[in-house]
């Protein structure tokens, strides 16, 4: 056989690769870009959140601010709000708390520490040529969107708080009003609890803060789909992948309950929690909201190919609320979610 035999015989043979045709580039700058903004974004929240304590050894926080995330979340709380691990009963979960919550603080501590390891891989990535880098361009622009996103969530506390006041200062008002003999104590603790103005707007402005911050989150992950990379992305899909869905998952999860705070507040401007403490068939009945919340998660999950998406309102359902019906039929809905997305994935990859 000649050599020209020889290397026609070659080219005509099949070629077998181990990932499918896309451009493939050794170094990336736009990559690197990224998680340079992704680090930047990370770092902004978890700045913003330090800054965002509220009152400490009676001082305002750097934002003037005396009042925390968790008093007004705990005032208008749902029978679905998150609480404490694995709660009893109804009356178990609508009850007062002094202290925080457990899960958020873990949630975001979790988020932050993954989003900022999946910068630091990303930037890796785009420098070094032993790190293939598939999709240049939309590393880039995903994470830009999920660093924007990041950054509204930093603004989020801010906007939250905005109109409300810490139980020191309602205390502090009341008194000064016996003192002044402008009111006695029953027409104080109506003023503090009508209805305000400020206070609404800025509920309904941080829910409209979460809802872009969502958005911005399920475009990036919807512009990488990660979890479908071609060839051994392994980094990609142990950062990437689960950081961008997860991150998604919880802030669309988090603009739900922020809407379900502003609507509490608009129907009982003093609070949610029933008085006496027992009757909780009221405040705290069975809603529709979590199976709703639910069917859009597992719409975005299947639509975008990535199943990690329903895990956090999963986990927060069945974990930290009361078992309502509504309830185990949202994780029934989130956990198909996650299934049929998985699938789709495996297919896809296949």
């Amino acid at each position: 056989m000649s050599v020209d035999d020889a290397l026609m015989e070659a080219v005509q043979m099949p070629v077998v690769i181990e990932h499918p045709p896309e451009p493939v580039v050794k170094t990336s700058i736009g990559a690197a870009l990224g998680g340079l903004c992704l680090i930047a974004g990370v770092l902004l929240l978890a700045l913003f959140n330090w800054a965002s304590h509220g009152e400490k050894d009676g001082k305002p926080d750097v934002f003037g601010k005396r009042v925390t995330v968790r008093e007004v979340a705990e005032r208008y709380k749902a029978a679905w709000t998150p609480g404490h691990f694995w709660p009893r009963d109804a009356f178990a979960h609508t009850k007062k708390r002094d202290e925080s919550y457990a899960l958020y603080k873990w949630i975001w501590m979790f988020l932050i520490a993954w989003l900022g390891c999946s910068g630091v891989f990303l930037l890796f990535a785009g420098l070094l040529p032993s790190i293939e880098v598939f999709r240049e361009e939309k590393h880039f622009r995903a994470a830009a969107l999920v660093s924007a996103a990041l950054c509204l969530c930093a603004a989020w506390p801010i906007f939250f708080r905005i109109g409300s006041t810490s139980e020191s200062e309602t205390e502090e008002l009341a008194q000064q009003a016996k003192e002044n003999m402008l009111a006695d104590a029953t027409h104080t603790a109506f003023r503090i609890g009508s209805r305000s103005k400020t206070k609404e707007l800025f509920l309904w402005l941080s829910f409209v803060l979460l809802f872009l911050a969502s958005c911005f989150a399920v475009a990036g992950a919807a512009t990488l789909r990660a979890w479908t990379l071609p060839g051994p992305q392994y980094g990609t899909l142990l950062w990437l992948a689960p950081g961008y869905g997860l991150f998604a998952g919880w802030i669309l999860f988090a603009t739900a309950l922020n809407c379900s705070v502003a609507i509490s507040y608009n129907s009982y401007p003093a609070g949610t929690l029933p008085w006496p403490e027992t009757r909780t068939e009221y405040t705290h009945r069975d809603s529709l909201w979590p199976p709703f919340v639910a069917i859009i998660l597992l719409i975005i999950s299947v639509s975008t190919l990535d199943p990690a998406i329903p895990v956090p309102m999963l986990i927060a359902v069945l974990f930290f609320t009361p078992r309502h019906v509504t309830h185990l039929v949202a994780c029934g809905i989130l956990a198909l979610g996650v299934a049929l997305a998985a699938y789709l994935v495996w297919d896809e990859r296949g």
